[in-house]
């Protein structure tokens, strides 16, 4: 993409001839007269970097500069000076800005200092970033106070010095692979790949391939050598999400690589070792499925040499309230600063009181139907009501307690379409699915344009 460059230069000839030279020079350019304009911009648009004169009508440039700097901190910005305003130039730079650049600025000089601000501007965004992972505290990513909260990052960080294998338990939604990165980031294989598996993803026919590679021509279709994820993940942490959902044939599969470190890709003669580190996760009580015969005891107990519980939303007490500000702030990076929005104190003492069976994931869908949905800057207890529970009642004239599953869907879906005139980004927020899923679900069901409109 191209970087986005804000103008700001009162002369309307210079304006029009500059900005024809920084599009040629490949930015996107938005040239404003005065200061006000800018500032709306800002807070309108993302930049990538501004070039100001400092002699602009009403608010001058130095004005300008501060309020940019307040606005967005991280936004370098480069000064055009007349001759004879170097202290204006010096000044401009003790309160922030990048560079300055007299005026009339040559091309070279100013095409030079516009690369070196764009890339100051990306490494300060990366430093950023590195600074927080180097100052991070066992499962920084984790967030909440409450005492099941403290407990789980008391045994993360125990857990974390060990090598040996974890069985991660926890309803749906309630953070099991967020557990299992803190696992790894808190071991001594942080260095090395964590590497998801989804066990309940992965067709039996390739199962196989896929944990442990295949060779060239091991079968129809394998016309080169692959890597499975058992050799991506070495020296790192494997993760079997959802491992009680796996067919009898598929843990058979498994438990060798999991018992003695050893595997055979597919098509191959040779047996590989593995140096991996198994963290397994289920919604399920696998020691009941052992004893029902659904899941093999060996593989159960080298998977769960050590075990860990991700507590369930509704037991972790104002954790919901810090959970909701975290998320609500993540939606509101995506939107410019007159857009976002923000949670009353109502609002966060409904969600409070809600069971969220769903849990983490259940809550996270809410607060991006607040974003989308809801009018206005502040998001009050009825909007919270009103979409904590979008499809209580009838859809048209379906009966709820009387339809089967596949029907309730169709029915919710039409609500929504109805509800909405047919905008699909706004009905896929309040269902909590993607745009693309959404269309899916329209063609499956066969739903036609007359149902909704």
């Amino acid at each position: 993409m191209k970087p986005r460059l804000l103008f700001v230069d009162d002369d309307d000839t210079f304006r029009s001839v500059m900005g024809r030279e920084l599009s040629a020079l490949g930015y996107e350019v938005t040239a404003c007269s005065e200061a006000q304009s800018a500032i709306a911009c800002l807070h309108r648009e993302r930049m990538d970097v501004a070039l100001i004169d400092l002699r602009l009508p009403g608010m001058d440039g130095l004005e300008l500069l501060s309020a940019i700097r307040e606005l967005s901190p991280r936004l370098p910005v480069i000064v055009l000076t007349g001759h004879g305003s170097f202290s204006h130039a010096v000044q401009a730079m003790r309160q922030g800005a990048f560079d300055f650049i007299a005026k009339p600025a040559p091309l070279d000089e100013l095409e030079l200092a516009l690369e070196r601000a764009v890339e100051h501007g990306g490494l300060r965004r990366q430093n950023q970033r590195l600074r927080q992972l180097i100052s991070r505290d066992v499962a920084p990513d984790i967030l909440g106070e409450s005492p099941v909260i403290d407990e789980l990052r008391k045994s993360i960080g125990l857990m974390g010095r060990s090598d040996a294998n974890v069985l991660i338990s926890g309803e749906s939604g309630s953070g099991k692979e967020l557990v299992a990165r803190a696992l790894h980031d808190a071991s001594p294989r942080q260095k090395g790949a964590f590497v998801v598996v989804n066990c309940g993803a992965i067709p039996p026919e390739l199962f196989e391939s896929e944990l442990f590679g295949h060779r060239r021509g091991a079968f129809t279709g394998a016309d080169q050598k692959r890597p499975g994820l058992v050799e991506i993940a070495e020296s790192g942490t494997l993760f079997l999400d959802e491992i009680g959902e796996l067919p009898a044939d598929m843990q058979s599969a498994l438990l060798r690589v999991v018992q003695f470190g050893e595997y055979r890709p597919v098509g191959s003669d040779r047996t590989e070792r593995a140096d991996v580190r198994f963290i397994a996760a289920t919604n399920r009580d696998l020691e009941e499925a052992v004893r029902s015969g659904g899941f093999r005891e060996d593989l159960f107990h080298r998977v769960a040499t050590l075990a860990l519980e991700a507590p369930p939303l509704r037991d972790r007490g104002d954790d919901i309230k810090v959970l909701s500000s975290a998320l609500l702030a993540q939606q509101n990076e995506m939107l410019l600063p007159d857009e976002r929005k923000a949670l009353s104190p109502a609002a966060l003492e409904r969600l409070q009181s809600e069971r969220w069976t769903g849990n983490v994931r259940e809550l996270a869908n809410v607060i991006v139907r607040l974003v989308t949905l809801v009018p206005g800057r502040e998001v009050g207890s009825d909007d919270v009501e009103r979409h904590v529970r979008p499809f209580q009642g009838s859809a048209g004239s379906a009966d709820f307690e009387t339809l089967d599953l596949e029907s309730l869907e169709r029915a919710a879906v039409v609500q929504a379409l109805r509800k909405h005139q047919g905008n699909r980004g706004r009905v896929a927020a309040e269902l909590g699915v993607a745009t693309k899923t959404l269309y899916n679900k329209i063609k499956q069901h066969g739903i036609q344009p007359g149902e909704w409109e």
